[in-house]
């Protein structure tokens, strides 16, 4: 089944057809908009937000925050769901593993949480997506594409991504053939279990491709400097330079191959353009060029995605609308729906099944939201287009990978 959903700012609505019918109540009489009854008395429906405010994808999970609450904000200005208000309960983990793992079991059993919006970044969805299977609690992560990452926490736990090696590996194989890379160099922080992972991913495009990989190079994440990768990397001249790194490392280590004149094209992930504005104001004129997967387009044409983007430009005052704003904007809007589809109570007695009912949802509805059309593999990843970002004039502009 294929839905479509948004809340509505009061003084400024966008109109669409089908426009979040079943969550959001909105009449006179603050019925619920779904035909269940008023819940009012009942209190909100609580959903944890769980993001990092330090760490390598700290951008991508404050954009990701952002998203929620613009979502939440745009449904209870609308009259909530079932009568009532959704309140995210939210926790700064600051990307430390052992915050995690408390932090899931108090928002659980102290907060009473319906639901969790899991960390952006794959090390932090791993951690607490596991730790909310263990209580069987659902948990959607925004932004996690690491191969694998859900394995330990299926099927509770869901992302809107679509791994890095399923989406890149495929786009950046094909760009590699298109721009005639014959040579290469990878630059990796080795102590962390993404960029790791990126760090094999590109060495599978690389091996798949012909590409004789010359240099590999690793940092520590945070480095203020990478004047001596970059020098060992210019040694040998790369065709391309594969960024294994997150937004804020790989500006500077573009700014720094830039100013040692190397003319190497930079690679990224789709993880580096789910970054938004991070790497390009980080990076730049050093940015220019930089091709990047992606699986998420911001100048979606389509509806009702295009004119959702349209207003979150003009309430945030976005130029671009990040990927991860709209991942958790989307996922607050799908477990509204279920709540209103259903005319959930989440209440003590309830809250069990009612967690099992969203769980099914997730798995078998096709929903229309900000990022385009919405739905799960059966390993709980995202299904989502197989796309390429080129940075110009400081925006990436997404392109189709040729067939």
């Amino acid at each position: 089944m294929r839905r479509a959903f948004t809340g509505r700012r009061a003084a400024v609505a966008v109109v669409v057809p089908l426009l979040f019918v079943a969550a959001c109540g909105g009449s006179d009489d603050n019925s619920s908009g779904g035909g269940g009854g008023d819940q009012s008395d009942a209190g909100p429906y609580k959903l944890g937000l769980v993001y990092s405010s330090e760490g390598p994808f700290a951008n991508n999970s404050a954009t990701a925050r952002a998203g929620a609450n613009y979502a939440v904000e745009l449904i209870n200005a609308d009259g909530g769901v079932n009568g009532r208000d959704l309140e995210l309960v939210e926790v700064d983990a600051r990307n430390d593993p052992q915050s995690l793992v408390t932090a899931i079991p108090k928002l659980v059993s102290e907060d009473g949480v319906f639901a969790i919006i899991a960390p952006a970044d794959s090390a932090g969805c791993e951690i607490a997506c596991a730790a909310a299977a263990q209580l069987e609690v659902p948990a959607i992560s925004p932004g996690a594409g690491r191969p694998g990452v859900l394995e330990p926490s299926r099927p509770w736990s869901f992302t809107l991504a679509q791994p890095d090696a399923a989406n890149s590996i495929p786009v950046l194989s094909a760009v590699v053939k298109q721009e005639g890379i014959k040579t290469a160099a990878i630059i990796y922080d080795e102590a962390n279990a993404t960029t790791k992972a990126q760090n094999d991913l590109y060495t599978k495009v690389f091996e798949d491709t012909g590409v004789e990989v010359v240099s590999t190079t690793t940092y520590t994440s945070g480095d203020p400097s990478f004047t001596s990768q970059v020098t060992s990397m210019a040694a040998e001249t790369p065709d391309v330079i594969a960024l294994a790194a997150g937004p804020a490392d790989a500006a500077r280590i573009a700014v720094e191959v830039r100013t040692q004149n190397l003319d190497s094209l930079l690679m990224g992930t789709g993880s580096l353009q789910s970054g938004g504005t991070e790497y390009l104001n980080g990076a730049g004129d050093a940015a220019e060029g930089t091709i990047t997967a992606a699986q998420f387009n911001p100048d979606n044409p389509d509806q009702p995605a295009a004119d959702l983007l349209a207003q979150a430009r003009e309430d945030n005052d976005f130029d671009v609308v990040p990927l991860n704003f709209s991942y958790a904007f989307d996922i607050v809007n799908m477990i509204a729906n279920y709540l209103g589809d259903n005319e959930v109570e989440a209440t003590e007695d309830s809250l069990a099944d009612d967690r099992q009912g969203l769980l099914d949802y997730l798995q078998g509805e096709t929903l229309e939201g900000m990022s385009g059309d919405v739905k799960f593999a059966e390993d709980g990843t995202g299904d989502r287009p197989q796309l390429y970002a080129v940075v110009t004039d400081g925006k990436f502009v997404i392109q189709e990978v040729d067939s």
